[in-house]
């Protein structure tokens, strides 16, 4: 183990333990942000940053978020393989909805740690030569990691209404009626009903969704704003950054009590897409 990866841990473990003392108070938000900024702290001696995705999963599983569950995953993988050649992003938070390559500025605080637990040293040529090879050898196993993401499912369910997973429900989800271009912020529709088909008024919804294929979370944060009428519901702040298969997952309270639903959406030529509006 490295001086860092001695001197750091501490403070990678004060952040660990305040993310569960606020998961444990129901306080998601900010327990989830105690593990990025673990992440920023650890990510450069391997045990830490691998400790600290390992934490992330497991969050990721309690909260049923699998777009992060899955982002966490092959982040496990990457930080085992990318921390001792230094092939890590500065102040990268660490969750799904970053790419994980992205440089990111790091809190005061955190620097201010980060500056203590490095001790002022030189690198010997050997050394560097050394962790030349090491990077080499990481990019070359990275590109076969890639390569293994899971793939489209032949058979996959692209219906736009369908139950809920307990049956609760039946929910439809309509998109606008041009297909919006790439980046392009926009607007959908929920309709939620009772099996029967009765309309469900006065429901809440949490978003979420992201590509199975890449491994990242949904690039905004859509927001179920409002009812528009009853039991159907303005969904806005949507918006897809690259073709290809996209999730878009709603955990649903309503009066018939929770349940959620899962919707598989693909971006193709957004210059030749039009979908009808029911």
């Amino acid at each position: 183990m490295t001086t860092f990866a001695i001197r750091i841990k501490p403070s990678v473990q004060r952040e660990i333990a305040a993310a569960d003392a606020a998961q444990a108070r129901g306080h998601f938000s900010t327990s989830f942000e105690h593990l990025e900024r673990a992440h920023v702290l650890g990510q450069a001696a391997t045990a830490e940053h691998v400790r600290v995705h390992w934490h992330m999963l497991r969050f990721a599983l309690r909260n049923s978020l699998h777009g992060e569950a899955f982002g966490q995953l092959w982040r496990l993988v990457a930080a085992s393989i990318f921390t001792a050649p230094g092939l890590v992003p500065e102040g990268n938070t660490g969750g799904a909805d970053v790419s994980g390559f992205r440089r990111m500025p790091i809190a005061q605080d955190l620097q201010q740690a980060l500056n203590a637990a490095r001790a002022p040293h030189t690198p010997a040529p050997k050394k560097i030569m050394l962790r030349m090879l090491t990077a080499a050898a990481a990019l070359a196993a990275l590109a076969t990691l890639m390569t293994g993401c899971v793939t489209q499912p032949k058979d996959l369910d692209l219906s736009l209404e369908k139950n809920s997973v307990s049956n609760v429900y039946r929910v439809a989800l309509v998109p606008p009626a041009q297909a919006p271009a790439i980046n392009q912020m926009h607007s959908w529709k929920v309709k939620l009903a009772a099996p029967d088909g009765t309309p469900v008024h006065g429901a809440k919804f949490a978003v979420d969704g992201g590509m199975p294929q890449h491994g990242h979370g949904l690039p905004t944060q859509p927001r179920v704003t409002r009812e528009v009428e009853n039991g159907t519901y303005a969904l806005d702040g949507m918006k897809f950054s690259m073709t290809g298969w996209w999730e878009v997952k709603l955990a649903i309270q309503g009066p018939q009590g929770a349940d959620q639903v899962t919707f598989n959406w693909v971006v193709n030529n957004p210059a030749v897409q039009t979908v009808s509006l029911q």
